[in-house]
């Protein structure tokens, strides 16, 4: 591959696997393909009610999305289209600047415009945004975002009507019109709900248990015309080709989609790339976070394009692919090929689909949120992260879906800052013969006259305060302490800290100041060549004084109380110099 067909792949992926493609991964492909288009008519089709569209644009949004994946993405597993998280998030944002007449055309440019600025994000290397919230806090907002989704799904099951609001006045509204629930579509719903449930927990994805309830349901909806009988149905699906699509709106309303759209691209991705991550790792791949964020744009673009709704990485559809055998994109183009044909010519045969089912369908599909697993392991290990993973779940099922996400990402920032505030900072001394180590954790022998700690953290603003109160005890402890001695110097091991900003620089400056007015030494160990510049520009460097900087703790404790160095400390000492 030539220097410039190379640069080219590297924004179009696909330029680089397609011509080597070994045909002997196409039946693994082929049927992969197909074991996602089974999972995937009946979920988009689903979730198109779910964002407020008519069910024909589930169809559109899958295949624009999973070719322009398939063209632009860097994982060979991970199948991108309509998802209930999305999708809600679409109809959350929508429905807030909507009114009736125009809920389908926001709808298309709020894709629109998730695509653009996830492709803007990919272009400007924004990768990093998939850490923006913490796994716990990740857990948490999914759990009350799949408990939204599925009180929203219980008039469906039940054929009732249902009412507006948070998760628990929308659970009670079903509760109170239940006496007068439809006995037909309540039996239809809730059996559907039972056999997806129960066909998946026996043959995992092996069995297309959604597409298998979906024409059984239409079989008998046809057979016993439930339509007559008062069982809602899908009704008239077009089987016609998508056509390009533009939006009629204003900028008024881009901008007032905007927020929507932030957010959506920063669920979308981080469930994306951590489908897309999960298994390269499984298969040993190398995946771009920053090409991804672009192929998860063209995927919304694409689908907005054919008059569809905003969509991201499937885990379950990448599971199901994965399960089959699929080796690489090729597996999505098939899927796309047959999606097509599904457009083009069987979309009538959906007609007489039963809501109820579609209901069913997208609380299966929306199970594995309610990782209760999950939720019990964060508890066990860290009960921090439990509380923020709790937050989470209460701000989406009490307030809203937007505000629940904004608090989720709150949190995430609230327990790194809060973590970066309290870094470990134990004290050191010397195992007799042996390497310093934390006192309170090893029989150890101190050093008289001589204070050493480690701090284990980026000395940033959230912990560069913590640090000079830790030396400011230390130093009461010795002033306490007859037997210490005249205290001769404090020694603090950097080795730990990867980061230094303008406050911790700041702090390090007061701590030698401080000590000099008592007449003790202030020595720094093993600081890396960044930190050492990072207090160079700072002007923290010569003013501590570059003989006062050591690459081993061993050689400024040293350096203090005149013992020799042995040959290993020497060198140590040379290239200190030299460096």
């Amino acid at each position: 591959m030539t220097g410039r067909s190379t640069a080219l792949a590297r924004w179009l992926p696909i330029l680089g696997w397609l011509p080597t493609y070994d045909r002997s991964w196409l039946r693994p492909d082929l049927v992969a393909g197909l074991t996602v288009w089974a999972l995937l008519v009946p979920e988009a089709m689903a979730y198109a009610d779910l964002a407020g569209m008519p069910p024909e644009t589930g169809l559109y949004a899958a295949l624009g999305a999973i070719v322009a994946y398939a063209i632009f993405g860097t994982s060979r597993q991970l199948f991108v289209g309509p998802s209930s998280t999305v999708a809600i998030l679409s109809l959350s944002t929508v429905g807030a600047v909507a009114t009736t007449d125009n809920v389908v055309d926001l709808t298309i440019a709020l894709a629109l415009l998730v695509g653009v600025l996830s492709i803007m994000a990919g272009l400007f290397r924004l990768g990093f945004i998939s850490v923006f919230m913490s796994k716990p806090v990740l857990t948490g907002f999914m759990f009350g975002l799949g408990l939204t989704v599925a009180v929203g799904q219980l008039p469906k099951l039940f054929g009732v009507e249902g009412g507006s609001g948070n998760f628990f006045q929308q659970l009670w509204a079903v509760v109170e019109e239940l006496p007068d629930a439809d006995l037909r579509t309540s039996a239809i719903g809730v059996g559907s709900l039972v056999i997806l449930l129960v066909g998946r927990r026996i043959f995992g994805h092996g069995v297309p248990m959604a597409l298998i309830v979906v024409f059984v349901s239409i079989l008998l909806s046809n057979l016993l015309d439930w339509s007559d009988l008062g069982v809602h149905v899908v009704g008239e699906i077009p089987a016609s080709l998508p056509s390009l699509t533009v939006p009629d709106v204003e900028l008024g309303d881009i901008r007032d989609l905007l927020p929507g759209a932030l957010a959506i691209v920063l669920i979308g991705f981080a469930e994306s790339y951590g489908a897309a991550q999960n298994y390269a790792r499984k298969h040993g791949d190398d995946i771009d976070a920053s090409q991804e964020l672009i192929a998860l744009g063209a995927s919304n673009v694409g689908a907005g394009l054919l008059g569809g709704f905003t969509v991201d990485g499937s885990l379950s559809r990448t599971a199901a692919a994965d399960d089959a055998g699929a080796k690489s994109q090729m597996a999505m183009l098939i899927c796309g090929a047959i999606t097509f044909v599904t457009i083009l010519a069987f979309t009538p045969l959906f007609e007489a689909l039963p809501e109820a089912v579609l209901g069913a369908v997208v609380i299966s599909a929306i199970w594995g949120t309610f990782n209760v697993t999950e939720m019990r392991r964060v508890w066990r290990a860290n009960r921090l992260d439990f509380a923020a993973a709790a937050i989470a779940l209460l701000g989406v099922i009490m307030i809203d879906l937007l505000e629940g996400l904004l608090i989720a990402v709150l949190m995430s920032f609230v327990l790194v800052i809060y973590r970066a505030s309290r870094p470990s900072m134990p004290k050191l001394e010397q195992i007799p013969g042996g390497p310093y180590v934390d006192a309170d954790r090893w029989r150890t022998e101190p050093t008289p006259g001589v204070v050493i700690v480690r701090f284990d953290a980026p000395l940033i603003f959230a912990g560069a305060e913590a640090l000079e109160k830790r030396i400011d005890e230390l130093l009461d402890e010795v002033s306490t302490d007859e037997a210490a001695g005249p205290l001769r110097a404090v020694v603090l091991d950097l080795e730990s800290v990867s980061d230094i900003d303008t406050d911790g620089a700041d702090t390090l400056r007061s701590i030698h100041d401080g000590l000099q007015e008592r007449d003790v030494s202030f020595l720094i160990a093993r600081l890396n060549r960044p930190g050492r510049q990072a207090l160079a520009r700072a002007g923290v460097f010569d003013r501590i004084g570059e003989a006062h900087f050591f690459l081993s703790v061993r050689t400024a404790v040293n350096s203090i109380t005149g013992e020799q160095l042995d040959a290993a400390e020497r060198m140590i000492q040379r290239y200190q110099l030299e460096d």
